[in-house]
């Protein structure tokens, strides 16, 4: 549970992050780094789809979360309705886990 605690918190700030930079875009899965580095809201965005996802990919593993209706995991090509709907459940599962009433 530990690995899920820190896959979670990690997933949160990334996104509350992502959250107070301008509308952008996110960068190809898998990204690969270019030269001068990519624009920082991108990559923040990118970032907390690819942590987030790795969260879903675990409770869908272990059976851990607390919310049900997992979304997959991001794979190459994803859309960005999908990036946004395992940032939401990262969400939904950091609610869940503060107050464990909104289950």
């Amino acid at each position: 549970m530990e690995c899920r605690d820190d896959l979670l918190e990690t997933a949160v700030v990334v996104d509350a992050l992502a959250l107070c930079r301008p509308p952008g875009g996110r960068l190809p899965l898998p990204y690969q780094e270019e030269p001068g580095g990519p624009d920082e809201a991108d990559e923040l965005r990118t970032d907390a789809s690819s942590v987030a996802s790795h969260l879903a990919e675990h409770d869908l593993r272990h059976g851990t979360s607390r919310t049900g209706d997992i979304p997959p995991p991001l794979r190459e090509g994803c859309t960005e309705s999908e990036r946004d709907a395992v940032r939401e459940y990262a969400r939904r599962e950091w609610r869940a886990r503060e107050d464990p009433k909104q289950r």
